[in-house]
């Protein structure tokens, strides 16, 4: 499955690399439309961690134990060889474009975010080894909205993870004060449409490009105790 910030949720994995090459436009031939988000001056995930600043135990829906945590500068090699598991398919549908390998400095960037505009967490195995799930979300101050973007290797598919790392981005975009989180997928993405529509997620087509389909989905504000409130 597989999303991206033009890409789709449980897939494969390079879960950003659509997102890299859009905001770093030196190392993207294919330079798409989006804008780069703002930077605000401090770090939002640092004061606003959420449930998995140190790492959350969690298992997959057979029973496989998994860690999800923030991602890591030392995670490039693995985020790579799992970028080397997505199925041609996949890797269009996470970044629209027919590539065979992830560029190791594209990795490198990938891997060493920045916690001021981005929060990026990964599924690892057990022994950390290797990774089967990546999600991050790019936050927009200036919109209060969060992109979002994900993938889950093709083993690990229908395990439950696109639906983890969706929910934790979710939780930690609107710790960080955005009201909405959005992304695109194409529109035969079946898989992560169907998991957008069960998560609530608004879809409409993009009007410049019938085959994307963009997905949104409002935030309910944190009240004075940390809690999202209700209407």
């Amino acid at each position: 499955m597989v999303c991206s910030n033009r890409a789709g949720h449980d897939g494969g994995m390079i879960s950003i690399l659509s997102s890299v090459l859009r905001s770093r436009p030196s190392m993207n031939p294919y330079r798409s439309r989006q804008r780069i988000p703002p930077q605000p001056s401090h770090s939002l995930y640092r004061e606003a961690p959420g449930p998995c600043a140190s790492g959350e135990r969690v298992s997959t829906d057979d029973g496989q134990d998994l860690l999800l945590r923030p991602i890591r500068p030392d995670d490039a090699p693995a985020l790579m060889r799992a970028f080397g598991r997505m199925t041609p398919e996949q890797v269009r549908s996470r970044v629209f474009h027919a590539l065979t390998e992830l560029p190791e400095p594209v990795a490198r960037w990938m891997c060493d975010v920045d916690p001021d505009a981005t929060i990026a967490l990964v599924l690892v195995d057990a022994d950390g080894a290797e990774i089967r799930g990546e999600g991050r979300v790019h936050l927009d101050p200036a919109t209060e909205c969060a992109e979002f973007a994900l993938a889950v290797d093709p083993d690990f598919t229908g395990k439950g993870l696109g639906r983890l790392l969706v929910s934790r981005l979710a939780e930690a975009s609107r710790a960080a004060g955005m009201r909405e989180i959005w992304g695109d997928t194409q529109a035969e993405n079946n898989r992560m449409l169907a998991l957008a529509k069960e998560l609530g997620f608004t879809l409409r087509r993009e009007n410049d490009d019938a085959g994307l389909v963009r997905m949104s989905l409002a935030l309910a504000p944190m009240d004075g105790s940390g809690e999202a409130t209700t209407t």
